[in-house]
């Protein structure tokens, strides 16, 4: 078998020309390495040590910047190391409202810090604030958010109730002005029939810096059979001037109203009071009826007449 010589030199002159590529890059890789650059940093500066009774709110930057002098190999170990630097409050000014780093008084400091191969040229601020407020507690009352609709028949009597009701939360004394109610994220409920036993989360997404006791609440939602009833109710007129006699009628309104099954044969008009109050004329001359008093465990209350007519009498 004839073997081709043109290929193998081809072949031969390829793996030289690689070999050469690969060590001309190698080569220049490394003088690249040993070059000294002068570049500027950054690290995030993360404070230390500060006291339990203070937050920071702001500050005037993140990002603490640096321009240092070395060789590539050191710059390749600090893309790869960890970027933060971190700074004790008890190493920096305290003017009672903000930390204070300074370029003059924290120079060593900072020189300290960064790595020893790394030579320090300059520090590219001359004064960073990080501003704080004191912390403090606050309860807070928790409101359901919710959209429920009832399958007929069905109806709920007793208020909602959420455990806990309030709860604590921990902040700046500027935040926690700001905060007087916290909300459940949204309950949606469909045609409900059946008593709610849930947990629920509370809204509170969109706030920094606080803390708080509970990020959830127990929602409790007590559901009864209903049933509708309805009632005469007697009215009484109040506020009738002395030398004034009037009769009026009707003397009687028929009431409708929700209850449960189990509290419907509990109410009488007894427990209901409707009034006209003879202060209170409309300026055609009627007199509106008004519910002063009900029962709690009802809800929509409705009467089938309000007006009052009235005579005059000598």
């Amino acid at each position: 078998m004839k073997i081709d010589k043109s290929n193998i030199f081809n072949y031969k002159t390829f793996n030289n020309f690689f070999i050469f590529l690969l060590i001309s890059i190698l080569f220049s890789t490394v003088v690249k390495l040993t070059k000294v650059y002068t570049k500027n940093i950054s690290y995030k500066i993360n404070l230390t040590d500060i006291p339990d009774d203070k937050i920071i709110i702001n500050q005037s930057v993140d990002s603490l910047k640096l321009t240092v002098s070395s060789f590539g190999f050191d710059f390749i170990k600090y893309y790869l190391s960890n970027q933060t630097i971190n700074i004790s409050t008890d190493d920096i000014f305290d003017n009672s409202q903000s930390y204070v780093i300074t370029q003059s008084k924290n120079y060593t400091q900072i020189d300290n810090f960064i790595d020893p191969s790394f030579e320090l040229i300059s520090i590219n601020f001359d004064s960073l604030f990080f501003n704080y407020d004191k912390l403090g507690t606050k309860n807070v009352p928790v409101v359901l958010k919710s959209s429920i609709s009832f399958s007929q028949g069905f109806e709920y009597f007793k208020s909602f109730k959420l455990l806990p009701d309030s709860i604590s939360v921990i902040g700046s004394e500027i935040a926690l002005n700001s905060i007087n109610i916290i909300n459940t994220k949204e309950l949606i409920i469909d045609n409900l029939k059946s008593s709610v036993n849930q947990d629920l989360e509370l809204d509170i997404s969109n706030t920094t810096n606080l803390k708080y006791s509970n990020e959830s609440v127990k929602v409790f939602i007590d559901v009864e059979k209903s049933t509708e009833s309805v009632l005469d109710l007697p009215v009484s007129i109040i506020n009738i001037p002395t030398e004034i006699n009037i009769n009026y009628y009707p003397k009687t309104i028929k009431a409708s109203f929700t209850v449960s099954l189990d509290n419907y044969q509990k109410y009488s008009s007894k427990d209901f009071k409707i009034i006209c109050d003879f202060n209170k004329i409309s300026k055609d001359g009627k007199l509106t009826a008004e519910v002063i008093n009900q029962p709690k465990l009802i809800k929509n209350l409705r009467l089938n007449n309000n007006e009052i007519q009235y005579v005059f009498l000598k």
